[in-house]
């Protein structure tokens, strides 16, 4: 047995302070206050900054198209960054039970900033290496920080299930705020410095520094008195289900009140073999088949164990005289007659797998409406996006259809926040009509020689679209999901949902390079859109006496 049993003491207190809880807690009607939207504004930081590095590899698609021309490049880092992004929540979902929330984002967001600022300083400020060199830096720093921004991701979206659904939308316009804000930075850098290397060496220098700010205020959420709140709900609802006491069958016990008459301690005395004299066999005595307990406690507390203040140790114990205290006893949850050895490492994995499939049943709708609509999303942004030419805006025109996609898409997520009630038909109905911008879009840009809808308008018409309503129907999933199951289930619905997430986003990035074959070999010219015929005026003959007008057609 533990050493902690033999000395037959719990302070409860002390197993809630050992825990990390609060000693005063609040009542679970009266959450403490979201002062100053402190809680709510850092989340919306984290969900920008966890798609920030992505967004700024895909906004930077003017210098990598100079720099690499006639390469399939957006469409490489976009696949890239979806492979390591599906492995980067497979692996957060495997060790979703021996790492904190706090440990795995901080790793996601050092293992970012570090490439970051790698791509920065050595690929681009320096850029000393040959051009397949650099390439392969670049897809390889991608896959890098896009496993590091998903584990942040997957993380975040597990933790904000914990709390109320405003702060799941908190990070999803977050992620819309990034790419809007990347695309403002875009264009601010390109105007602002000429030279391509020099405008993408100072934009990424910007982003590194929002990463740099959402580190620190990361920190200081997490001690933040609402953050606690919903925290140790969850952590009480699975400990509820979960904590044990496990005795050796030739152990018996007795839980028993404190001599000093404190509230705060249970004693549980351990007795081998078992008594027989018959003291204390009533309703609070504990053994195998009695577990102990008090009619006049209103609800079960969970015993665990540990050690003792000395000064509590040290005071004499009397059973017969304490056996008869009628103060409340603390009831011991469940009994298992087993060494107390810990579980198998292939039973916590089985429990696990149950766990994520019982919470599938649940919420599949949802996963399969925000798998679709990232699927449409990434069949066309950012690789047909990239590819839709213009001779009037040259190399703006993909920073132009981008900005627009990311302008709208934050309008989008800001929209999930009203509230309506979707039901489950209307948002998987939402998400597959969605399907319907990708011929529409890809006709903006196929045959690259003579697309077959012509014009600027059509697709930036398309492109705001597309981002309106993955804003829209890319939220309201994620934002519902973790509703429909119980509190202690909430982490893994995120989860679950970001897996999803991510599945959408690797079927479409994969699709998009069958669009990129429809769309031919590469064109050295734009094409020249038709004007209509105008009229205008033949000079008229000196010697005409009349005011008469010739009107003469020029093709």
């Amino acid at each position: 047995m533990n050493e902690t049993l033999g000395r037959g003491y719990a302070r409860i207190e002390a197993i809630r302070a050992a825990r990390g809880e609060a000693l005063t807690m609040p009542e679970p009607s009266a959450p403490p206050p979201d002062r100053y939207n402190s809680v709510y504004l850092t989340l919306f930081v984290a969900g920008a900054a966890f798609l920030l590095p992505f967004n700024s590899f895909i906004m930077a698609v003017d210098y990598f198209q100079y720099h690499y021309p006639k390469s399939t490049i957006m469409f490489d880092m976009s696949t890239v960054y979806i492979v390591s992004a599906c492995v980067a929540v497979i692996t957060n979902n495997i060790l979703l039970d021996f790492f904190t929330y706090n440990t795995r984002i901080t790793f996601g967001i050092l293992l970012s900033l570090a490439t970051m600022l790698f791509v920065a300083i050595c690929n681009i400020g320096w850029d000393g290496f040959s051009s397949s060199v650099s390439y392969t830096i670049n897809l390889v720093a991608i896959g890098v920080v896009a496993f590091g921004c998903t584990m942040q991701q997957a993380s975040y979206y597990g933790f904000t299930g914990c709390l109320p659904p405003r702060y799941t939308q908190a990070v999803m316009a977050g992620e819309s705020a990034a790419g809007f804000w990347v695309s403002l930075d875009r264009i601010v850098t390109k105007y602002c410095f000429r030279q391509p290397k020099r405008s993408t060496f100072m934009f990424f220098v910007f982003s590194i520094l929002i990463l740099l700010g959402h580190s620190m205020l990361h920190h200081v959420m997490m001690r933040h008195p609402l953050v606690q709140y919903y925290l140790r709900l969850t952590n009480e609802s699975r400990h509820r289900r979960r904590i044990q006491l496990h005795l050796n069958p030739t152990e018996d016990a007795t839980l028993m009140e404190s001599e000093a008459g404190e509230a705060s301690y249970g004693v549980l005395k351990l007795q081998s073999p078992a008594p027989s004299t018959g003291i204390g066999e009533g309703e609070n005595t504990f053994s195998f088949a009695n577990p102990v307990y008090s009619p006049s406690a209103s609800a079960p507390v969970p015993v665990p164990l540990m050690s003792p203040p000395p000064s509590v140790s040290e005071q004499p114990a009397s059973p017969s005289a304490t056996l008869r205290t009628p103060r409340p006893s603390y009831k011991v949850e469940d009994v298992v007659i087993e060494s107390p050895e810990r579980p198998t490492s292939w039973n916590s994995f089985k429990r696990g797998v149950l766990a994520r499939w019982a919470v599938a049943r649940a919420i599949y709708p949802y996963m399969v409406s925000i798998g679709l609509v990232y699927f449409t999303t990434l069949s066309l942004y950012p690789g047909i996006a990239s590819e839709v030419p213009s001779c009037r805006l040259g190399s703006w025109m993909p920073i132009v259809l981008m900005s627009s996609f990311n302008l709208f898409d934050f309008i989008g997520k800001i929209a999930a926040a009203w509230p309506y009630e979707w039901s489950r038909s209307q948002l998987l109905m939402a998400s597959g009509v969605r399907l319907l911008l990708v011929p529409l879009l890809l006709l903006c840009a196929a045959p690259r020689h003579s697309p077959h809808i012509v014009g600027d308008v059509y697709p930036i018409m398309f492109s705001v679209v597309l981002g309106f309503t993955n804003g829209l129907f890319g939220s309201v999933p994620m934002i519902m999901a973790p509703s429909r199951v119980g509190r202690e289930h909430r982490e893994i619905a995120g989860n679950m949902m970001t897996l999803s997430y991510n599945g959408g986003l690797l079927s479409g990035s994969l699709v998009s390079y069958l669009l990129l074959g429809m769309l031919g070999p590469p064109a050295d010219t734009c094409r020249i859109y038709p004007t209509p015929v105008l009229p205008t005026l033949a000079p008229v003959a000196p010697n005409s006496g009349n005011g008469t007008f010739i009107l003469t057609a020029v093709h």
